[in-house]
């Protein structure tokens, strides 16, 4: 075996390196990328034997969830409840896409609007400033022409002054002619500052759109609001959005929904609610009267803030109100945003 001193000594002499040494370098070298790469799957193989145990155990939760949810619809006590459970929630589900449909319609239109009123501003401010340059590039060149005259002028008359007795006058005039010569010069030099600018002004690309104002975006959310307060008055006409309510936030096993002619008339009011939900065509002017409402009542935390207090949108209970049970409450006692109604917060622009 080659003696490992012998060979770091030689190798810090300067010595070459035998054919036996730089094998055995190599070697070294090997053995350490084999331990590292080694080291590398290990920790790997760690760390996907820990995520398969973790999926496993999702895997067995969810099969437990199915077998009692099987066991649920099986039993003809609670099957019928388990059915109105998650039809209350697909009325959630529908409400909810209604509302995301209608927030993404708005926050087009309007950004539709501060886009093309984006391009006419920086076009119009654009115009100004080339007409304004266009303005100081004639007065510039105005001045830059008669400067030009006014050499000319002197040139003609040193032209004319060539007797003798000129003499003295022609000198004044040829060292007036060099002041001319400059200021003709700074003339043109202004000129041709007033060329670039306005070109450089010309060339100018237009400025990014800087997103939705933050006016437009507290609108939308208001009359986001206002939807979903239409939404829940049309829900509640069949008893039915505190309900769907409860059955997102509950599990199937925790609700119960009476007995078996109790739950087909749940089923039949929700059929009812999806087709009153999902059919709504004409409801401009209803959101807009809860939108002049909200606007009216609402307050922020902040002046950067889009989203108004949910204490703000609660109306002002009255003493006769308070032994009103909630379906004589007045329409605008629904506080969506209190209650996240149809996951408002999620529609809702920052």
């Amino acid at each position: 075996m080659i003696d490992k001193l012998t060979f770091l000594k030689g190798g810090a002499e300067g010595g070459a390196a035998s054919p036996d040494e730089e094998r055995l370098m190599q070697l070294f070298q090997n053995r350490a990328g084999l331990k590292k790469a080694y080291a590398d799957l290990k920790d790997e193989f760690h760390l996907l034997r820990d995520r398969l145990k973790q999926q496993e155990g999702a895997t067995i939760r969810i099969q437990e969830q199915m077998d009692a949810l099987g066991d649920l619809l099986g039993d003809p006590k609670t099957g019928f409840g388990a059915l109105v459970f998650f039809q209350l929630r697909a009325l959630w589900k529908t409400c909810h896409q209604q509302l995301s449909t209608f927030a993404a319609d708005l926050a087009r239109q309007q950004e539709a609007r501060e886009v093309a009123k984006h391009k006419a501003d920086l076009e119009g401010e654009k115009n100004a400033r080339l007409a304004d340059a266009d303005q100081r590039l004639q007065a510039a060149s105005a001045a830059a022409n008669e400067q030009r005259r006014l050499l000319a002028d002197a040139q003609q008359e040193i032209g004319r002054l060539t007797a003798f007795w000129h003499y003295f006058r022609r000198r004044r005039r040829l060292k007036s002619l060099e002041a001319l010569r400059s200021q003709l010069v700074m003339a043109d030099q202004a000129v041709g500052d007033l060329h670039a600018e306005r070109s450089a002004i010309e060339g100018e690309g237009s400025l990014e759109f800087p997103g939705l104002s933050l006016a437009a975006r507290r609108n939308i959310n208001l009359a986001i609001i206002g939807y979903a307060e239409l939404l829940c008055e049309h829900a509640d006409a069949f008893g039915l959005a505190a309900r769907a309510k409860e059955a997102v936030a509950r599990r199937v096993h925790e609700m119960t929904f009476g007995t078996r002619a109790d739950c087909e008339s749940y089923m039949q009011r929700v059929q009812k609610a999806q087709l009153a939900v999902a059919n709504q065509k004409q409801i401009t002017g209803s959101v807009r009267a809860k939108l002049e409402r909200l606007r009216a009542t609402c307050e922020y935390r902040n002046t950067a803030d889009t989203v108004p207090t949910a204490d703000s949108l609660s109306p002002p209970a009255t003493e006769l109100e308070f032994d009103k049970p909630r379906a004589a409450s007045a329409a605008n006692s629904w506080n969506v945003l209190a209650e996240d109604y149809w996951d408002l917060y999620t529609l809702l622009l920052r």
